[in-house]
């Protein structure tokens, strides 16, 4: 009898969405299929043939490649009598199991215009490929094939195509098959059935939903209860909604449960208090981890290499490959990978190669983001030559180039000044159909820019929506900088009042660009009420901000409009730079020691500095 807290559940994820979408008319065996095409069946045939016949076998683990299935296929379609139903069974599962589904539909295809027999497996396997392709539709079309030729359609069945919707996000069709299954008795829902729903629910974003079955499966008796894959599911959702608290209590309840969390539940909860950057309290869940006997996998150790990498404590993170040494988990290039980058993101480069060579010597082949990462490292300093080294090679280790490469490149080039190359580049880029993305068109726009070649990098820019391409605050604040510094300033306000038309909100820095060259043109009232604009807005000054304004101020002589300012940054805990310090210093020795302005000084600038 299907459970009334799950039939109550159900109801109120239809009642949440909009009756547009169809019910799929699965009622009864006399389902009306679909249009496909006519199956050849030979039930009685296949199990009625002796295990003694003479049939050759036919070696699976042979098959490595996608052309190693479908050589043994043609080799099966040439055999006489044809192999067992069974067999081609089993090289479709093979084929899927490769991640291949297309090309098992292919077969499947080819299969039934050959007349070759199948069974309710073989479309099982047929409405599963269709699923993983999101393509739920052509698999409701086989199921009614099952009424139409008398298959039963088990449990599975179902559960492939409830999952299949929700791989789509169509959460009340997925209800509403789930719901029928026992209201037209098609088929018991299985422990299966209901995490597959509970886990189809947390990926569609419909984590509520989940949690409002997960309660309604345990306050019912003799029903299926939760198992931990359900649990992993919503503690999992509720992390990467960043309601850790809530995964904490879920998670804290599983023992009242009779449940034991797996290395998956623990993982997803110390990702979710990493993300929070809790990173004491995701140690301290690593230590009930291992103290409950449950061994920390390369996932959970790859969350705390990426969370000490993002907080720049790559030697933290480093030593964890000596913890995973100890506790026999071999690292793998995903690991390698973050250590790598996070080395380069300091700079540490010779760091970074020893890591790169640590994973070499250890059997692991560098992907694609090694290369890019270190070719980046070596692009923010400077080092062209050994940046455009590592794009050479590349493919001679097997790898594509891919966009992020040609960033980087690029970047290297215009920095370098070799702007012809960059363009050149560019082009090479195209014509190898490696598609450029908006990064791209901020790295050439900026090269240009910074090479002396505003106006066309203003048609590069004209032309991004004819390339079916947005333009972000990022590629607004290259230009509108490039514009003030060619002295173009009209322009460049044209192009930031642009922004809120597009639904874009300037950031910190295209405010400070502004306001600089405001004031270095002289409109200082311009330059307040920008300032002005720009705290209503939301966006608050930074050090950058202040420093730029005074040193405007100074420029004209406006030394007291200037004091509110340097009032301002010291009340928020903001210092001088070098070169407003220094102008300020100009002004007292050619004004004479104000000691207001002097002590005011004092307290502004760093430490360092002042020394000086």
């Amino acid at each position: 009898m299907r459970s009334n807290h799950a039939a109550m559940f159900l109801a109120r994820i239809l009642s949440n969405y909009s009756p547009r979408f169809s019910t799929f008319a699965i009622a009864s065996p006399h389902y009306q299929s679909f249009l496909v095409p006519s199956f050849h069946f030979d039930n009685a045939s296949c199990q009625m043939r002796r295990h003694f016949s003479a049939y050759p076998r036919f070696d699976f683990g042979s098959i490595r490649e996608p052309d190693d299935a479908v050589a043994l296929f043609r080799e099966m379609m040439r055999t006489r009598p044809r192999p067992y139903v069974t067999v081609f069974n089993k090289l479709l599962s093979t084929v899927v199991k490769m991640q291949q589904n297309t090309l098992a539909l292919r077969l499947f295809d080819e299969m039934l215009q050959r007349d070759v027999p199948i069974n309710h497996y073989t479309l099982s396997i047929a409405i599963d490929c269709y699923c993983r392709l999101k393509r739920p539709d052509f698999g409701f079309a086989i199921l009614g094939n099952f009424f139409k030729l008398g298959f039963e359609p088990t449990v599975v069945t179902f559960n492939t195509l409830i999952k299949g919707l929700l791989l789509v996000g169509r959460i009340p069709e997925a209800a509403r098959v789930f719901w029928k299954l026992s209201v037209y008795q098609l088929c018991k829902p299985s422990e299966h059935t209901y995490s597959t729903m509970i886990i189809g629910l947390c990926k569609a974003g419909g984590t509520l939903e989940a949690i409002d079955l997960l309660c309604s499966l345990e306050k019912e008796k003799g029903i299926c209860k939760p198992n931990i894959y359900s649990y992993n599911a919503v503690i999992d959702g509720l992390c990467k909604e960043g309601k850790v608290d809530d995964a904490l209590q879920l998670f804290s309840s599983l023992g009242d449960k009779g449940i034991s969390p797996s290395v998956v539940t623990y993982s997803s909860i110390i990702e979710g208090l990493c993300n929070r950057r809790r990173m004491d309290e995701a140690q301290d869940i690593l230590k009930k981890m291992i103290a409950d006997k449950v061994c920390p996998d390369v996932v959970t150790c790859n969350i705390f290499v990426t969370a000490w990498c993002k907080d720049g404590k790559v030697q933290e993170a480093e030593h964890m490959l000596v913890s995973m040494k100890e506790i026999d988990v071999q690292p793998n290039i995903f690991i390698y990978a973050t250590l790598i980058n996070g080395y380069c993101m300091q700079g540490k480069m010779d760091e970074a190669r020893r890591i790169f060579r640590l994973a070499v010597n250890s059997g692991i082949k560098p992907n694609i983001n090694c290369y890019n990462s270190l070719m980046n490292g070596y692009c923010k300093k400077g080092q062209v030559d050994e940046v455009s080294r590592l794009f050479t090679i590349i493919p001679y280790q097997r790898l594509e180039r891919n966009v992020v490469s040609y960033n980087i490149m690029l970047e290297a080039l215009f920095c370098d000044g070799k702007c012809e190359d960059g363009l050149k580049l560019f082009k090479e880029m195209e014509a190898l159909q490696v598609s450029p993305d908006i990064r791209t068109y901020n790295v050439l726009i900026e090269g240009l820019c910074i090479n002396n070649q505003v106006r066309q990098a203003k048609d590069h820019f004209d032309d991004l929506s004819s390339k079916g391409m947005q333009p972000n605050v990022i590629t607004y604040t290259i230009l509108i900088g490039a514009l003030c510094e060619a002295g173009q300033i009209e322009e460049a306000k044209d192009l930031f009042d642009e922004l809120s038309s597009k639904g874009m909100q300037p950031d910190v820095i295209t405010y400070t660009i502004l306001i600089g060259a405001l004031c270095e043109a002289g409109q200082i009232e311009e330059s307040k009420d920008l300032m002005m604009q720009m705290v209503n807005n939301g966006c608050l000054p930074n050090s950058v901000t202040y420093n730029v304004f005074v040193q405007g101020l100074l420029k004209r002589n406006k030394m007291h409009d200037a004091m509110p300012l340097l009032e301002e940054m010291d009340s928020k805990g903001f210092t001088l730079d070098e070169t407003t310090f220094s102008m300020l210093i100009e002004h007292v020795v050619r004004e004479g020691r104000d000691s207001v302005l002097f002590d005011k000084i004092k307290k502004l600038v760093p430490k360092d500095l002042f020394s000086k």
